[in-house]
């Protein structure tokens, strides 16, 4: 078989799924929760809407993924005072200890890669890979501003941020 970017770059969001179910076993949680408890973590307070097109998901796929994380306890939502009609989302204090241990196994994961790339090439290759999501219409995630004081831009640029 030929070697395509499109083949090395599926098969690498394969591997990336099953080291994070892995990591993530003994929490109960699979990778697609982490990454939604992650990103409610960062904005704590969001709406539904705002959290799928944060997260590139359909509104409806939103809300099934969040139903098992409110009967987890792990999030609570209510209605957006301001509107009375948008459900509001933020963390239970076991969804902020869930998302300490999805952020542990994230940065085992991280240091696994790291240790095999060269330092010389991984802006390159960040480079790179922010170009394949933004031409496949995608938007980039966006970084703390603490991460961003404690780690430089390459790294950065790959460690979800907290």
């Amino acid at each position: 078989m030929k070697k395509t970017l499109l083949h090395i770059l599926m098969h690498n969001g394969r591997l990336l799924e099953r080291a994070i179910e892995e990591e993530l076993a003994s929490s109960g949680l699979h990778h697609g929760q982490g990454r939604i408890l992650i990103n409610i973590q960062r904005t704590s307070g969001i709406t539904q809407a705002a959290l799928a097109r944060q997260m590139d998901v359909k509104p409806s796929t939103i809300t099934n993924m969040l139903k098992p994380l409110e009967q987890k306890k792990l999030i609570k939502r209510k209605t957006d005072p301001k509107t009375n009609r948008a459900q509001v989302v933020s963390l239970t204090p076991a969804g902020t200890t869930a998302c300490s241990e999805i952020q542990a196994a994230w940065d085992r994961i991280e240091a696994r890669l790291q240790k095999h790339l060269p330092q010389d090439g991984r802006a390159g290759l960040f480079q790179s890979l922010e170009t394949i999501v933004t031409t496949l219409g995608g938007t980039l995630p966006t970084t703390g501003e603490a991460e961003l004081e404690n780690k430089d831009k390459a790294t950065a640029a790959i460690t979800p941020a907290k």
